[in-house]
C-alpha cells in the first residue's frame, strides 16, 4: 500500500510534469488558489487562461528540486514546502527560476488535492534551508 507521504510526493511530481492548469482542474479543491510572486491570486481556470493567452510558454523544464518540509497538520491536511526549478518565457522575457513553493494539500474522498499554493520569486537560495531545518 502506498503511504500518504508517497502519494503526495507523486502528486508533486505529476504537477510539475503536466500543464499546471489542466492538471489542477482534476487535482485541486474547488476553492484552490495559486498565489503568484506578484502576490496576486489565481485559480486553476485562470492558470489555463494565462497559459493559453500567448504571454506564457514553457520552453524547458519544471521540476521539484528538493522537498524541504512535508508535515501532516491534521489527518487529512498536509503542508509541503519545496524548491521548484522552471524555465519559461513570460511576455517575451526568458526566465530560469528557482522558486520556493508552499502548498497546503487536503485529502477529499480518499484523494489528495491541492488547496493552496504560494510561489516565491524565482531567485531562491536553497542552501539557506539547511540553516533552518
Amino acid at each position: 500500500m502506498v503511504s500518504d507521504e508517497e502519494t503526495i510526493i507523486q502528486l508533486l511530481d505529476n504537477f510539475t510534469a503536466n500543464d499546471y492548469g489542466e492538471f489542477l482542474l482534476n487535482h485541486a479543491t474547488k476553492d484552490f488558489l495559486f498565489i503568484r510572486p506578484s502576490g496576486n491570486p489565481i485559480d486553476a481556470s485562470g492558470l489555463i487562461e494565462m497559459r493559453t493567452s500567448g504571454d506564457l510558454s514553457f520552453d524547458g523544464y519544471t521540476d521539484v528540486q528538493k522537498i524541504h518540509k512535508l508535515e501532516f497538520l491534521l489527518k487529512d491536511v498536509a503542508m509541503c514546502v519545496f524548491t521548484l526549478r522552471s524555465s519559461f518565457v513570460y511576455k517575451d522575457i526568458q526566465n530560469s527560476d528557482l522558486a520556493t513553493v508552499t502548498s497546503i494539500i487536503k485529502k477529499i474522498d480518499h484523494q489528495w488535492k491541492f488547496l493552496w499554493m504560494h510561489r516565491s520569486s524565482g531567485d531562491s537560495d536553497p542552501s539557506l534551508w539547511d540553516l533552518h531545518l
